[in-house]
């Protein structure tokens, strides 16, 4: 069995106003996950953390075997980070100059991949940074991100103020690095088009807590919309699973657990009369209001 790419147990970090954690995950070589949740939620802060720049406070943090705090130069010269671009603006760089910098940080750039990056996404090594727009800027880091070929790719909204024809190149080449085999990718992103097609697992992140984190096509399998007679409503607000109910000339009921609700449903005699997977973003924002409902019933029976 081939050991995690990513391996945390425990990892926490505090912050004034957010708690990253606890969180523990295995990612598995080969995979993409996407990291998601609402702004605030810790998901930028849990990149951080995989690159080091934030250092748990508690926990376990391993990246291809490796401590994260005792061999941080070898794991991140095996990492391609696309982030938010903000030093070398201060800098007053130009493109070549930070190209410059990051070739001779890392022993395997490839100077025939980065001019092929450059020319696919339009990157003039003249340009200065601080008069880039922010779709050049993705461009750029995400091109340095693949410049190295690096066994891990770690993004953080690759896809911001990119035009749709600059988005669907960087699909392909996500696409592209996965089919070298072994690779990984962890994105954290806001746009379900890019979980609905790239990802394998999905981390849900609300208020610095990972409260999900699966395989793709399990949560999707699991979230569904339910239509049953009206007369049935009442009755089948019982049934495992169920996170909301409408009421209409048929009733809509969303389950996470579409198995155990339609047998549910059948032993008590309701027929479904149509079924329908959720959308993404409906998903997320069902799974994070529930688990916010949680925490308010929590500190309630901690009161009383």
């Amino acid at each position: 069995m081939n050991k995690p790419v990513i391996f945390l147990n425990g990892v926490e970090k505090m912050f004034p106003g957010l708690k990253l954690g606890p969180v523990s995950m295995e990612v598995e070589p080969g995979v993409i996950v996407a990291v998601v949740g609402p702004n605030g939620s810790g998901k930028t802060t849990f990149l951080h953390m995989l690159m080091n720049i934030v250092r748990p406070e508690q926990g376990e943090a391993r990246l291809f075997g490796l401590d994260c705090g005792q061999a941080e130069t070898e794991i991140k010269r095996q990492i391609g980070y696309a982030g938010e671009l903000v030093y070398a603006d201060d800098a007053n760089w130009r493109v070549g100059e930070l190209v410059q910098y990051y070739s001779r940080w890392y022993p395997t750039w490839d100077e025939n991949r980065w001019r092929q990056l450059a020319e696919r996404f339009e990157l003039d090594r003249k340009q200065k940074l601080k008069r880039l727009t922010k779709g050049t800027k993705s461009r750029l880091m995400f091109s340095l991100a693949l410049a190295h070929n690096p066994k891990l790719l770690i993004l953080d909204e690759p896809s911001s103020g990119l035009d749709p024809s600059a988005w669907r190149i960087m699909v392909e080449e996500i696409q592209t690095f996965m089919d070298q085999g072994n690779r990984n990718v962890i994105m954290a992103t806001h746009n379900m088009e890019e979980v609905r097609r790239l990802a394998d697992y999905v981390a849900v992140f609300s208020k610095g807590k990972l409260i999900e984190y699966r395989v793709k096509d399990e949560i999707q399998e699991q979230w569904k919309s339910l239509w049953i007679e009206q007369k049935y409503g009442q009755l089948a607000a019982s049934a495992p699973g169920i996170v909301l109910q409408e009421d209409g000339p048929m009733t809509r009921i969303v389950t996470r657990d579409a198995a155990r609700t339609e047998q549910a449903l059948r032993e008590a005699g309701i027929a479904v009369a149509r079924r329908m997977a959720l959308e993404w973003d409906e998903i997320l924002e069902l799974m994070i209001a529930q688990q916010n409902d949680q925490r308010s019933m929590q500190r309630k029976e901690g009161l009383e």
